[in-house]
């Protein structure tokens, strides 16, 4: 595999993984978010939650849930279900409509409210509506009848009930919405953005491996003057250091085993004759010593 495919796979199955991390950290925000919106007081007839005003502005309050449903058996155009509770706050900061309209008509005090505004004019009460319904919570069969401590400063805020009902500090929700939000939308932005990006990248790294060649090989050539000189093989050479192309090798230029074969040596015979064969070739003449 061509060395630049491989990289271009590796570094798209990074982003990847970056972005299967940037879901995992989405994940946890909304996590975050989900365990906001858990009961700060559940099943009680009475209680004390401790309102910490962080910004100065006033708070946002508590919501109040009992179990039941949405029904008006009555016809008196109020769901039955509000008509049962009965909430008195005992105790309760001041309140401020920094930016809390109209804080002040309720001082802190329980009001009902299924859906705020479920009539497009701002109207928060129980009446019988089927668009003033909250669903938050049905699948564990509770229903919201109201809120409290709407604009609160820091103190307690404390309550009685003639049933039981759970509540939940909203003024946390907001808090967790503000800080684990950024952390959602960085993360399942970012995810997402890497695993296409990762993708995408990894299937031109796949494209690569078919249309990238292996890089040529390179031979080492001695010059005139004995400087080595690296020289890349030119195409269709056969092996490293053969500067011959494959078109100019033929048969002929192959080496045989006939070709590597040596003639005999025939030795002249010590007798002064020659053997039979090769005698017409070579001829010893004798040697003789001179007498002084």
């Amino acid at each position: 595999m061509d060395k630049r495919a491989t990289i271009t796979i590796l570094v798209g199955l990074g982003i990847f993984v970056v972005g299967i991390i940037g879901f995992v950290i989405g994940g946890f925000g909304i996590a975050g978010i989900e365990e906001s919106r858990e009961f700060t007081l559940e099943e009680v007839t009475n209680g004390t939650i401790f309102i910490e005003d962080v910004d100065g502005v006033g708070d946002v309050g508590v919501t109040f849930w009992v179990q039941g449903k949405y029904l008006d058996d009555d016809d008196n155009g109020v769901w039955d279900i509000c008509e049962n509770v009965s909430i008195t706050v005992t105790e309760k900061p001041s309140v401020d409509e920094t930016w809390a309209k109209g804080a002040s008509v309720y001082d802190g005090d329980f009001y009902s409210e299924v859906v705020d505004g479920y009539d497009k004019q701002g109207t928060s009460s129980c009446d019988a509506d089927e668009r003033n319904r909250d669903f938050e919570k049905s699948e564990d069969g509770y229903v919201k009848i109201g809120r409290a401590c709407y604009g609160c400063t820091t103190g307690d805020f404390s309550f009685e009930s003639n049933v039981n009902v759970s509540v939940i500090h909203d003024d946390v929700f907001v808090e967790a919405l503000s800080e684990d939000g950024a952390m959602i939308a960085i993360g399942f932005l970012g995810g997402f953005g890497g695993l296409c990006c990762g993708i995408i990248i990894m299937f031109i790294g796949v494209i690569l491996i078919f249309t990238l060649n292996e890089d040529a090989p390179v031979e080492m050539m001695v010059g005139a003057d004995g400087m080595y000189m690296m020289n890349s093989m030119p195409p269709n050479t056969v092996g490293v250091g053969v500067n011959q192309n494959i078109s100019q090798v033929t048969t002929s230029s192959v080496v045989t085993e006939d070709m590597t074969k040596a003639e005999p040596y025939q030795f002249p015979s010590t007798d002064g004759t020659a053997s039979t064969e090769g005698s017409n070739d070579t001829t010893v003449q004798p040697f003789e010593f001179e007498k002084n």
